[in-house]
């Protein structure tokens, strides 16, 4: 779960059924006293270590029993691979909303160089957003980039990692790729994290990780190529009350 992979990609990799799946994510979720997969990677997903001790421990109780498990109990050392920092100020992001074609979402992009957790920070992602009720034309709001060197770093490596502070909710960073069929032009492969509200938190996107929508995946399938990557952008769900109103920060952001 921590490296990213849904329940059915579990499900295939270890040859068993999806209510097993369910039974022991849901047992996880119990122990570590969270609720979500967003709360989970908040809590536990850490810079390229191992996960803690409190993990580790109820790894080996719930009965799973997999290379993943083994794999924490070592202890070993894993090296991230080295990566290339884009301030945020170069990134090029822009507000996007669907006010553009009527509706009432609002989103406001701002950088700013700001102190947190007592080091200084020269460049700042600021993503503001004000989602519409349903039924008032809210479809989506968001951060949006699709920089040309933006676009040609992200088509060169194999991941995006960033540092983030939020309101505690889950955000989606979104991938838009050039494909073949016309008719798919706008759908976007996606990966979804969550905030700890007013603590910074490490995210990590392996291009591996990525996926379709559900309901994408089942009509519009097709593979990810980060070759005809063309676009970004980082938003939240719609049509959530409590959602209404979100804040994220961005900083060090990185490809590698």
């Amino acid at each position: 779960m921590l490296d990213g992979f849904s329940s059915k990609e579990i499900t295939r990799k270890l040859n068993i059924c999806n209510s097993t799946v369910d039974y022991h994510r849901t047992k996880l979720y119990g122990k570590l006293g969270v609720h979500s997969i967003h709360e989970l990677f908040a809590k536990y997903a850490t810079n390229g270590k191992f996960p803690p001790l409190k993990l580790k421990t109820v790894l080996s109780v719930s009965g799973i029993k997999n290379k993943s498990a083994k794999q924490f109990a070592k202890q070993s050392v894993y090296s991230a691979p080295a990566g290339s920092i884009i301030p945020a100020y170069n990134l090029g992001f822009f507000a996007s909303t669907e006010k553009e074609i009527g509706g009432n979402s609002t989103a406001e992009i701002y950088v700013t160089r700001e102190e947190i957790d007592g080091t200084l920070i020269d460049s700042v992602l600021n993503i503001k957003i004000k989602m519409a009720k349903k039924g008032d034309n809210s479809e989506y709001a968001q951060a949006f980039t699709y920089k040309n060197d933006v676009i040609k770093r992200l088509r060169k490596t194999n991941g995006i990692r960033f540092k983030a502070k939020g309101d505690g909710k889950p955000w989606y960073l979104e991938i838009k790729t050039i494909e073949s069929k016309q008719e798919a032009y706008w759908i976007s492969y996606m990966y979804e994290f969550g905030t700890v509200k007013d603590q910074v938190i490490f995210i990590d996107v392996p291009y591996s990780s990525l996926y379709l929508p559900e309901w994408a995946e089942q009509k519009y399938y097709f593979d990810f190529n980060k070759e005809k990557i063309n676009g970004l952008d980082i938003c939240t769900k719609p049509f959530k009350p409590e959602n209404a109103n979100l804040f994220l920060q961005i900083f060090d952001f990185e490809t590698y």
